[in-house]
């Protein structure tokens, strides 16, 4: 069997489908490659910080706003843990929470992670069925300042692939 670049592989969830198509992926490569496989959520409190302070956002709404990402985190990771137990495929699921970025790469660094992988962001490009791909800017910081390489999951049909895996 050829070596794998890949021991340790951390992977970013944040709800969106695309998030949830890169951690059947990661799924997929874990079984076929024997990979230990972290997965992260980030409630995003930076942000809901700075909305407050910009009053933007009232302090009685930012609790019950925490509250609900959080929940939202919790939900996702049980989700994606259940998929991977659905393959056989043991994970490792953390909540965290502040500048996604930050945390993300902190996460990384602990797990001693050889590769982050992370969903792709579309956008509507403005035409009929045009749809654009683009990087948000905590994956571009993600990209810039990772210290292992960083993959961007685009495949959108995994889910029939996943299901016959």
């Amino acid at each position: 069997m050829a070596k794998t670049f890949f021991k340790k592989v951390l992977v970013a969830v944040n709800g969106h489908k695309s998030s949830i198509q890169t951690a059947m992926y990661a799924i997929m490569m874990a079984r076929s490659y024997h990979l230990s496989l972290k997965v992260v959520y980030v409630v995003d409190s930076a942000t809901v910080k700075y909305l407050e302070m910009n009053n933007l956002l009232l302090s009685e709404e930012k609790s019950i706003f925490l509250n609900q990402l959080t929940q939202d985190g919790v939900n996702i990771l049980s989700y994606v843990a259940g998929l991977a137990r659905s393959k056989g495929v043991k994970i490792e699921s953390e909540l965290l929470s502040g500048g996604v970025f930050n945390q993300i790469l902190k996460a990384a660094e602990s797990f001693n992670a050889d590769l982050i992988l992370m969903g792709s962001s579309e956008s509507s490009g403005g035409k009929k069925d045009l749809k654009k791909s683009m990087l948000s800017r905590d994956q571009n910081e993600i990209l810039a300042n990772a210290s292992c390489p960083v993959l961007i999951v685009q495949k959108p049909n995994i889910e029939a692939e996943f299901k016959i895996f």
